[in-house]
């Protein structure tokens, strides 16, 4: 199979194209025949050795894709080969995801929403169980309040098309272009008036205004000045969940101060443990995002597809998601 390996850590120029074995079907899987991939920032932290990584074996990286069943271990009863299907890799599959080829344990394993093409599926497992998690941990319902640091990214898309179908009507996002600006409006379906521009010197004291108070809940999807920015937008016993870093001493301080609670989301947590039932939930959030996309009750993500397999999208790609602002997903076909 074709593949695109990582020959050791740093520059994006360190990736190359390969031809490897098709994996071998292990017990519990299901291979897959990968039809589209996406590319999250893990990717790029973990391309430069940075802590994300600690946990992957292999050189080739990925964690999203869309696919057709090439073939089902017994010892599973639901797939079978020619099953459209969507999953999240992380470090149970075979390889990552920039192959042609992936052998996955099937709890990490849904049924591709039949309302979206692979390219759209790819885009979301990473993202929609990231957005899934955050919205859970933080307790977000219709009768809060949320601020999202970054909502024009892959993951902020999410949290927004969800917290609505929550019910949530009072979210504040932030743009810092007029691109993520116009992604937010046009695509997120936001007004003008959840919308702060970051760069903004006092973006705070805007966010506040526009929410008529401090938040319920701050979904931190950005990491540094950002996460600060959240914890001081917090009111008391508000909850506070990050999907970049934990708070600093300071901000705990802040944090202490308003008796607010911090839930830190680690999509891959879950299968960090031999314990094939917690990875159960990757399918059962895969299904029911499923479920909303084919109900219409959310619409598909919005994504750029920037070519097919070859180690020139996949430096692309990084180059991107590490300059920062993309706006919903960037996809690569297999």
């Amino acid at each position: 199979m074709k593949a695109i390996v990582l020959t050791a850590h740093g520059s994006a120029e360190n990736f190359q194209e390969a031809e490897l074995p098709v994996p071998e079907l292990r017990p519990g899987d299901v291979r897959i025949r990968v039809k589209a991939v996406s590319f999250n920032p893990v990717d790029y932290q973990i391309r430069k050795g940075q802590p994300e990584g600690r946990y992957v074996t292999s050189n080739i990286l990925g964690r999203d894709l869309s696919g057709v069943v090439d073939a089902a271990d017994k010892g599973q009863r639901d797939f079978r080969a020619s099953d459209d299907v969507f999953a999240y890799v992380c470090n149970r599959g075979s390889s990552g995801t920039y192959a042609e080829y992936v052998s996955e344990p099937a709890e990490l394993v849904g049924r591709k929403p039949a309302s979206l093409s692979h390219e759209e599926a790819a885009a979301v497992p990473v993202a929609g169980i990231t957005a899934s998690l955050a919205l859970a941990k933080a307790r977000a319902d219709a009768h809060r309040s949320v601020f999202v640091a970054g909502g024009a990214g892959g993951v902020g898309t999410f949290v927004i098309a969800l917290a609505r179908q929550l019910g949530i009507r009072k979210l504040v996002t932030t743009a810092g272009n007029p691109k993520s600006r116009a992604h937010l409006i046009e695509r997120c379906e936001l007004g003008e008036e959840r919308i702060v521009d970051y760069k903004q010197k006092d973006f705070i004291a805007h966010a506040l205004a526009k929410n008529g108070g401090p938040f319920d809940i701050a979904l931190d999807l950005v990491g540094g000045k950002m996460l600060s920015a959240c914890c001081q937008l917090l009111g008391v016993e508000g909850n506070l969940a990050s999907i970049t870093e934990a708070p600093d001493r300071d901000d705990f301080e802040t944090l202490f101060e308003k008796n607010a609670s911090f839930h830190p989301i680690g999509a891959n947590a879950y299968s960090l443990v031999d314990d094939r039932n917690l990875w159960r939930r990757y399918r059962a959030t895969l299904d029911r995002l499923a479920e909303l996309f084919d109900s219409g009750a959310i619409q598909p993500p919005p994504i750029t597809v920037l070519g097919g397999l070859s180690p020139e999208v996949v430096r692309k790609a990084h180059g991107l998601l590490e300059a920062g602002g993309v706006q919903g997903k960037l996809v690569m076909t297999c």
